[in-house]
């Protein structure tokens, strides 16, 4: 036993929270469980019976602790996906899966949910957030937590806050005022603190001059207002002051090797700069993380089957039914009739965008084309690409040699399925990233036509490209200060190299590392598309009965650190789209993205399906929809414009401060269409589905302090189905109601089923800047009552909180 150990006559580790001696604790000890150790490891405190803790990314899904493509996991629906379920029972048992997962892992603290708001469409990092709303996103956000913290999981509710955006993400400053910050953009983490949630992330920005890890008056709210007592931690390499972000309540710097936080927070203490009570609270709160989270056992996986039904299920019921002209859906493709599946995302689909978070699949994903080919076995179903992948496309195996600084030989050799790497961490045959040394990539490529192919190449040190030995491109090693972004955004540059079909070469890329604190390598290629994509689906389309379309992103689409500057399909898919649509009106369109699409075609083709990013169950799920099998459940959770310029914050950027003033976005959402009296294509809370619906005249009542919500609801069609009734609340003298509650329901064909939808005290407070607290104006408030934030059959009721 330790000293301590018999002073108290047990076990540390073993004591109540509350009588853990912590003052009797070295400084150094104490210190130390405020840093991480690496990447994905942070310290703990072993005096305390709280051994090193395993924080992995998410939230689609584990990411492997040293971003290794051959480690893999269970990739779940997006976040933009499970929000157009509106269902927080479905959230929590997806988020359970992942709980599963990762108590199977190790893990103990999960990097997600992603509770910021895609504002804007553009957002590069939106389809992991939830929804444009804040409440749907509290809703939701709070459902997932509960589903993953129910397994022992520590969820940790990202980024803290007003990180809504990636340009300059890491020093862009958010200009906003008090009422909107709280009433919106702080709202999904109060709930979350709400529902219990174990750890939060500070985000990079800064909101109103401050770094969110170093911004007091933010942390005094999820602190001392909210009462939160878990961990709150820096984003990975965020911290840039220790005493700043010491004194504002940050409680654990990630990743390790320490700068800020470790032996110079012990120093700040030292020195007077810090009083050591708040290092002692930093450390209790390690403690208590260390105590909730389930680290012993073994966890039985969960049944295989009945996994990929809740997956499947899902992705049904978060894809959103746009437009069906003259309801040709479900399909009717029966023997005798000839399905046509086009697009590139038919046998290419796009499941997640390229974040640091991104996941391996254990088994390669279904393709749309290859489950519609089983769903229609009776049918004669063709299939054609019809336009080529405008990304980056990685070479599929790739010989990878690190050397050491100064060495002539490789210290490691591997074959590699993916020719793009990050390591946070252990660099094969060198070391951590801070070693520098060189990394080479060779691959032996044969063309698959003859013309010019693209080949790409970049990362955090200086390169050089060569094919057959001949130096072909060069790349510079990026500014130290845009190492995360370059790392983030897969920067590269590209060669034009003239190919001849069936002949091989030997691409090498030779990387020399600079020494810092993340190292990538990319590789990659883009091919020439092959002649006569587009007249072939052309004519396949020309000849087929039914056509299904899938256009939409690709890997490179959503990126960390890079914003997107428009919602419009690339122009190929495009061309594709008019052709189809002018050969076959019986074209059902999926677009496979993670955020909205503009549809301005959208009347030219029978039917628009939007699944967003699905997860690994997204083609079949998709068969299913189409074939009627399961009913397409979403109902949207994002506004789809007429035009991007329609979109709130058109045209508004940073400013040469970096400043983002989110005054001149205000309001965002739904309700920037109904205060500018801007139409929308399609309407926040908009979905079809394959039956049809009618809302009763809804009533209230009182339960306690609530105010409930009683609405009858006829399925006015043959065939059982959902919907989703949406109450928006306004204020006495608020010019648009905000989404205050909702409630999905299901109901067989031809029957009446009632909605009830409860609504406590913050559904009708709002923030009195004034008086710096919450208060419920007084006066009769408005209730309506929809399927949608324009539903012109929506009806009024009046209610006084």
């Amino acid at each position: 036993m330790t000293e301590l150990q018999e002073a108290t006559g047990s076990a540390v580790g073993d004591l109540p929270l509350d009588e853990l001696p912590l003052d009797e604790l070295p400084l150094d000890e104490l210190a130390a469980a405020t840093a991480g150790v690496n990447g994905w490891t942070a310290h703990g405190l072993p005096v305390a019976g709280v051994a090193e803790l395993t924080l992995l990314d998410g939230p689609l899904g584990l990411v492997s602790r040293t971003m290794d493509e051959r480690d893999t996991a269970t990739l779940l629906p997006s976040g933009t996906s499970l929000a157009a379920s509106w269902d927080p029972d479905l959230v929590r048992r997806v988020a359970g899966l992942l709980g599963e997962d990762a108590r199977r892992d190790g893990v103990d603290v999960v990097l997600g949910p992603n509770l910021n708001l895609p504002r804007t469409p553009f957002s590069g990092r939106a389809f992991e957030m939830f929804s444009e709303d804040p409440h749907l996103t509290s809703v939701l956000g709070a459902a997932w937590i509960r589903g993953l913290q129910e397994h022992g999981v520590a969820a940790c509710a990202k980024h803290f806050v007003a990180n809504d955006t990636e340009t300059r993400r890491q020093a862009m400053d958010v200009a906003v005022d008090e009422r909107e910050l709280r009433e919106v953009y702080l709202a999904p983490f109060e709930a979350a603190v709400e529902a219990g949630v174990w750890t939060v992330l500070t985000a990079y920005n800064r909101v109103r001059g401050e770094h969110c890890c170093e911004n007091s008056a933010l942390l005094r709210v999820l602190r001392e207002e909210w009462g939160f007592d878990g961990v709150t931690m820096s984003d990975w390499f965020a911290t840039r002051d220790t005493v700043a972000s010491a004194l504002a309540g940050l409680d654990l710097e990630m990743p390790g090797a320490p700068r800020c936080f470790g032996p110079a927070l012990a120093d700040a203490v030292r020195a007077g700069a810090v009083p050591a009570d708040r290092v002692r609270d930093a450390a209790d709160r390690v403690v208590r993380l260390g105590r909730r989270v389930a680290r012993t056992g073994t966890v039985a996986p969960g049944d295989a089957a009945e996994r990929v039904e809740l997956l499947r299920t899902a992705a049904a019921a978060g894809t959103v039914l746009l437009h069906d002209d003259g309801g040709i859906l479900p399909l009717r493709t029966v023997a005798g009739r000839t399905l046509a599946v086009l697009g590139p995302n038919a046998v290419v689909p796009c499941l997640q965008g390229g974040t640091f978070a991104k996941v391996t699949p254990a088994v390669r994903p279904t393709t749309p084309a290859e489950a519609l080919v089983a769903a229609f076995p009776d049918a004669e179903v063709l299939v054609a690409p019809g336009s080529a992948p405008t990304g980056l496309q990685p070479f599929a195996e790739v010989v990878l040699e690190g050397f050491a600084p100064g060495a002539a030989e490789p210290g490691a050799t591997q074959v590699r399925p993916t020719s793009t790497f990050v390591w946070f961490g252990e660099i094969p045959g060198i070391g951590g990233p801070g070693v520098g040394g060189r990394v080479r990539l060779t691959t032996r490529f044969t063309a698959s036509q003859d013309g010019r192919h693209e080949l790409l190449v970049g990362g955090t040190g200086d390169a050089v490209l060569t094919v057959d030995g001949e130096p072909v491109a060069s790349w510079p090693a990026p500014d130290p200060a845009d190492v995360m972004g370059v790392v983030a955004r897969a920067d590269t540059v590209a060669a034009d190299v003239d190919l001849v079909a069936g002949r091989t070469v030997t691409v090498v890329a030779e990387f020399d590392l600079v020494p810092g604190r993340v190292q990538s390598v990319t590789l990659g290629h883009r091919p020439p598309a092959p002649p006569g994509l587009l007249d072939e689906a052309v004519a396949l389309a020309g000849r087929a009965d039914d056509v299904g379309l899938v256009l939409g992103d690709d890997r490179n689409a959503s990126r960390e650190s890079a914003d997107r500057t428009t919602t419009h399909l690339p122009a190929g898919q495009l061309e594709l789209l008019r052709a189809v649509a002018a050969v076959n009106p019986r074209t059902v369109v999926v677009l496979d993205a993670g955020h909205q699409v503009d549809t301005s075609w959208a009347d030219t083709v029978g039917a628009v399906l939007v699944p967003w990013y699905a997860g690994e169950e997204f083609a079949t799920a998709l068969a299913e929809v189409l074939r009627g099998d399961r009913e397409p459940g979403g109902r949207l959770p994002l506004t789809f414009a007429r035009s991007d310029e329609d979109y709130p914050g058109a045209g508004v950027g940073l400013d040469e401060d970096l400043v983002l003033d989110y005054r001149r976005v205000e309001p965002a959402g739904h309700a920037h269409f109904a205060t500018t009296g801007r139409t929308p294509a399609y309407p926040f809370g908009h979905g079809l589905g394959y039956t049809t619906w009618r809302l009763g005249r809804a009533s209230t009542s009182r339960v306690g302090g609530e105010v409930v919500v009683h609405v009858p609801v006829r399925n006015t069609g043959h065939r059982t189905g959902s919907d989703v009734v949406q109450v928006y609340g306004r204020a006495p003298g608020e010019p648009v109601g905000r989404l205050v509650g909702s409630a999905r329901v299901q109901a067989p064909g031809g029957s009446v089923t009632t909605a009830v939808v409860r609504l406590g005290r913050t559904a009708f407070r709002r923030w009195d800047t004034g008086a710096g607290a919450w208060s419920v104006p007084s006066g009769p408030h408005v209730l309506t009552v929809a399927r949608s934030a324009a539903d012109p059959d929506a009806q009024e009721l009046e209610v006084t909180p």
